[in-house]
């Protein structure tokens, strides 16, 4: 049975499971996908195992991960339509936010509205204090969406051999509680 992580409005925020190789496949093989990912080189079938493999110890060890998004009210509902959350950074100590949509799938604001979730989840429950995305600088759509999260451009920057522009948000600080007449805090 699958584990909901979050939901939106439009989607349930899943854990990985075994069997979900299968699912991610036709988005990690697509290469207008892959086109910011891996430079339009479609992911064998070990590299989409390793990477379910690898979330699924994300969110065993840490609470979180890339969760595949599944969508709630549409005729394929429950089909992977991509993926986003959180993952530490290779090579950092830094934790990212990061996002994938299955073409069919883009310019519907699907990516803005998990990613404000997955945020969201980062400050109240994670207790993260700083969170960074990584795109490629041609890659717009990435680069827009992590302008909406409140997220700043900091640094060009290399990851994995591949020029990248790195942005970061910090968790604001805390409200202050307020009292009401009569209320001791």
């Amino acid at each position: 049975m699958t584990r909901i992580a979050l939901s939106t409005a439009r989607l349930d925020l899943a854990e990985w499971e075994p069997g979900d190789a299968r699912g991610l496949r036709p988005i990690a093989t697509d290469p207008e996908v892959m086109r910011h990912i891996s430079g339009g080189v479609p992911w064998s079938d070990e590299q989409i195992q390793e990477f379910v493999q690898r979330q699924m110890r994300h969110a065993a060890e840490r609470g979180f991960c890339l969760w595949k998004l599944l969508l709630r009210e549409h005729a394929m509902a429950g089909e992977v339509a991509g993926l986003c959350g959180l993952q530490p950074l290779p090579g950092t100590d830094e934790i990212e936010i990061g996002w994938w949509l299955a073409r069919d799938q883009w310019g519907q604001g699907l990516a803005t509205e998990a990613a404000r979730a997955a945020l969201q989840f980062a400050w109240e429950t994670t207790r993260l204090t700083r969170i960074v995305a990584i795109a490629r600088p041609e890659n717009r759509a990435s680069r827009h969406v992590m302008e909406k999260l409140g997220m700043r451009y900091e640094r060009d920057t290399v990851h994995k051999g591949i020029p990248v522009v790195l942005y970061s948000v910090e968790r604001g600080p805390e409200p202050a509680e307020t009292s009401r007449p009569g209320q001791i805090i």
